[in-house]
């Protein structure tokens, strides 16, 4: 055990997860007071909102991911280590991990959220997730594996199956993901591949609500429903996919669509980990939390950003967003390095607004009652996004590449570094 992390004097706080709330939380927590030791089964912090432009070849994974160690290159009584959590066991507050026993003095979890397949197994088998960086090398291989299979592919019903994407899930991922396509269609894929009819390909988005962008303004939901149908995107709104199974996907009450890229953008869920009480999980795998972050039912164990269920003033869970992680991951520190729990703020969500892109000069944001559309909408999302990504280097190279891709109309990161290879036994 005392291998794994040096001991010390100090109290030691274990943060799990390297996401926006974690990273915040191990910046902010007074060094003089704590250990404070990190574990994240990545060795790199992933700038989640912008994965999309990396299946889609805007950008490379470097990019958007940064070296944790660099992150904190330099602080005093910081640990990081790369582990994967199996499980908490409270009482001896320990936690069990692929690299052995690590005791905690307090615990924060902020392991984020993952993928919610709604415990439909197909899905879960068969489509194409963007939750991780691997995930989105993955989608850019099968993308493009499928344009070079159809310059040979004699089979008229393989041929069809590879002129359709179908994108599940009207949310900020979905919009996103759906208009990168349209431009690839588009401006790229037709100079890629002169021999093939690319007006053939069919993106198809599909939402089974009535509306795109549901957490945003009806203004912004319907702006963006526009701009998908001018760029050619086929909607699919009050539509359930039911099943994808044999590269065929079923959507009640549109019928049957065959496609070989399935991509699920449908929901997420909490990303939990063993040694809780069924008490303090939410239905959405969830921790459900009191106002300063505590896990229901312990003392010293806290949750923040996605994990965390904790209600706002309507009696509802905020939402999965990376400002809340940012926000509670500020307001714990503070706390924490109070020491004295009579001092404790309770936490207070400051909506910052929100905001999607759906192709160049093409976006939408509401901050509060302003609401913006069009070419402003675009140049403020991609100032936001610059801004928030870590690394003085990565901002730079994506600063370089939007402005690449925006006057030479390309995508200049067409690689099949990994190729994919679908798993044909489920």
């Amino acid at each position: 055990m005392n291998s794994l992390v040096p001991e010390t004097s100090l109290k030691r706080i274990v943060i799990i997860g390297g996401g926006f709330g974690g990273i915040e939380l191990a910046k902010r927590l007074s060094k003089k007071l704590y250990q404070v030791v990190l574990l994240d089964k990545n060795n790199y912090h992933t700038f989640q909102p912008l994965l999309y432009q990396v299946a889609t070849g805007g950008l490379e994974p470097d990019s958007i991911a940064y070296p944790i160690r660099k992150i904190f290159s330099g602080y005093q009584n910081f640990i990081f280590r790369m582990a994967e959590v199996y499980s908490v066991r409270s009482k001896g507050c320990l936690l069990e991990t692929d690299l052995g026993e690590i005791k905690y003095d307090y615990l924060v979890l902020a392991t984020g959220s993952t993928t919610n397949f709604f415990s439909n197994i197909a899905f879960e088998n068969n489509s194409m997730p963007l939750k991780s960086v691997p995930d989105a090398l993955n989608l850019r291989s099968l993308l493009l594996q499928n344009f070079e299979k159809l310059l040979t592919e004699k089979n008229v019903v393989e041929r069809e199956k590879h002129f359709h994407i179908v994108v599940v899930g009207g949310g900020p991922t979905g919009v996103e993901i759906a208009g990168a396509l349209a431009e690839l269609k588009k401006h790229v894929l037709p100079i890629d591949y002169p021999e093939l009819k690319i007006e053939e390909l069919n993106i198809h988005l599909v939402e089974s609500s009535g509306k795109l962008l549901a957490a945003m303004s009806d203004n912004s939901s319907k702006t963006a429903q526009h701009f998908l149908k001018k760029m050619g995107v086929q909607l699919h709104l009050n539509t359930a996919v039911t099943s994808y199974i044999n590269e065929t996907a079923i959507l009640n009450p549109a019928g049957e669509i065959k496609c070989s890229t399935f991509i699920w953008t449908a929901g997420v869920k909490g990303q939990l980990i063993n040694g809780f009480k069924d008490d303090a999980v939410t239905k959405s795998s969830r921790l459900k939390v009191d106002s300063y972050n505590r896990i229901t039912g312990y003392d010293s164990i806290f949750a923040i950003g996605d994990l965390a269920a904790m209600k706002n003033a309507d009696k509802e869970a905020y939402p999965m967003l990376a400002p809340v992680a940012i926000q509670q991951a500020k307001n714990l520190a503070r706390n924490l390095n109070l020491q004295d729990n009579r001092k404790w703020n309770v936490f207070n969500y400051k909506d910052l607004g929100s905001m999607a892109t759906i192709g160049r000069n093409k976006a939408v944001a509401d901050f509060h009652h302003l609401q913006f559309r069009g070419m402003f909408a675009w140049l403020i999302w991609m100032f936001v996004h610059l801004m928030s990504i870590v690394g003085f280097r990565n901002r730079i190279v994506v600063l370089v590449n939007w402005m690449w891709n925006y006057f030479s109309y390309d995508r200049a990161i067409r690689l099949i570094i990994r190729p994919y290879k679908k798993n044909t036994n489920v």
